[in-house]
């Protein structure tokens, strides 16, 4: 969603011109590219990922609650986009190691191709329900609500992030 209609969404939720709304829009994907990098590395250590998959996205959720109150200063919301995307870039190498974990404590090796497959043929729906779902939103003026929306998707990934760790460990 945010990738389609941030510039948009942010342009009128704080009287942004396109362009500086669209710099934001990149600080957020330079945001998502350098988080993926360092949780790359954190995901390497071995460490528990559904906690760094609650903790980035958390983090992120926050940003975009912080966005969508109209509160945050003008010039601050292309760092709140760039944070935002950090915490994103964080958990995405932890979810797949934690898909991969899942996957081998409930199927066992054979089903790793399928999980991935059903895994990232689920966050391709979810693109492209995105429009059907924050469209008619945007259409009506409630541009702060897509960025509650955003914020109430990131949380509903931290907890199904916490739900599938815990099944993983009971597996």
């Amino acid at each position: 969603m945010l990738q389609s209609y941030a510039p948009a969404v942010l342009g009128n939720v704080y009287g942004l011109p396109l362009a500086v709304a669209t710099v934001a829009l990149t600080a957020y994907l330079l945001g998502g590219a350098a988080g993926t990098v360092a949780g790359g590395f954190i995901a390497a250590r071995d460490v528990r990922s559904e906690g760094v998959i609650a903790a980035a996205l958390g983090v992120s959720a926050a940003m975009a609650l912080l966005l969508a109150s109209g509160l945050a200063a003008a010039p601050a919301v292309a760092l709140l986009m760039a944070a935002m995307g950090f915490g994103v870039g964080i958990a995405t190498p932890s979810r797949d190691l934690l898909v991969r974990k899942a996957a081998l404590a409930r199927f066992g090796t054979h089903a790793l191709g399928r999980v991935y497959g059903f895994v990232y043929s689920g966050l391709d729906v979810g693109l492209a329900a995105a429009p059907l779902v924050f469209g008619p939103l945007l259409d009506r003026g409630h541009f702060a609500s897509a960025l509650f929306g955003v914020a109430a998707l990131q949380t509903a990934a931290l907890v199904t992030a916490a739900l599938v760790g815990r099944a993983a460990k009971q597996g």
